[in-house]
C-alpha cells in the first residue's frame, strides 16, 4: 500500500483551509484542489509499504511521539511549484516552532532510514498544499493579497498519523492507519 507519514490537522484548521482555497478558487480559472479530508503537512513520504512494515514503522511512531511535543504554528505565506504552464503545487507556508517541526521531521527521516526507507535527497520545505495544476485569473500578488487577512490563524499540530494514500474514482483519498499523539511535556 502506498503511505506516508504527516503531521494531521484538527477539524477547525481544515475549515480554515477551506475557506482560503475558495478564495483563491474564486480566483482561479482551474485547478485540482486538494479536500477537505486531505490536508496534512507530510513529514516522510513512504511509497509502497507491505503490512510487515506497518509494525516496525508503528514501533519507531511510537517512540518517536514520546520525543516532541505539540508543535505552535501559523501560515507565513502563499507559494507555488512551478509548472510548465501552471502552478505545479499551490501551498501556505508555516511559521512558528519549525525548530520543532524540522527535529520531527529529522528523526523521523533518520529512523525510516534505518527501517530501509531512502533518505530525501530535496530539503524539507513543510507546506500544506491548497492545490495543484492550478492556473489563476489575478496576478499572484493580488491573489497574496485577498488572503493575507486569513493567515493570522494559529493553530497546535498534536499528532501525526501513518496514511494509506490510494486511487478511489480518479480522486486521491488519504486513510489514517494509526494515529500518533506527541506526548513529550515541555518545561519552561
Amino acid at each position: 500500500m502506498r503511505s506516508f507519514i504527516a503531521l494531521e490537522f484538527e477539524d477547525e484548521l481544515k475549515e480554515n483551509l477551506v475557506n482560503i482555497q475558495n478564495k483563491i478558487k474564486e480566483n482561479s480559472l482551474k485547478g485540482t484542489w486538494t479536500h477537505e479530508d486531505n490536508f496534512h503537512l507530510t513529514l516522510k513520504f513512504l511509497g509502497e509499504i507491505d503490512e510487515n512494515s506497518t509494525i516496525d514503522i508503528d514501533k519507531v511512531l511510537e517512540k518517536t511521539c514520546k520525543n516532541h511535543s505539540p508543535i505552535n504554528l501559523t501560515f507565513s505565506d502563499l507559494g507555488y511549484f512551478k509548472g510548465e504552464r501552471d502552478l505545479r503545487v499551490l501551498w501556505l507556508g508555516t511559521k512558528g516552532d519549525l525548530d520543532k517541526v524540522n527535529a520531527l521531521y529529522e528523526e523521523i527521516e533518520n529512523e525510516m532510514y534505518y527501517l530501509g526507507f531512502q533518505k530525501e535527497n530535496r530539503a524539507f520545505k513543510p507546506h500544506i498544499t491548497l492545490g495543484r495544476r492550478v492556473v489563476l485569473n489575478k496576478d499572484f500578488s493580488k491573489i497574496k493579497d485577498i488572503i493575507s487577512e486569513d493567515l493570522n490563524y494559529d493553530f497546535t499540530l498534536k499528532k501525526i498519523t501513518l496514511m494509506k494514500s490510494e486511487e478511489i474514482m480518479k480522486k486521491r483519498v488519504y486513510t489514517p492507519i494509526k494515529t500518533y499523539n506527541l506526548k513529550k511535556i515541555d518545561h519552561r
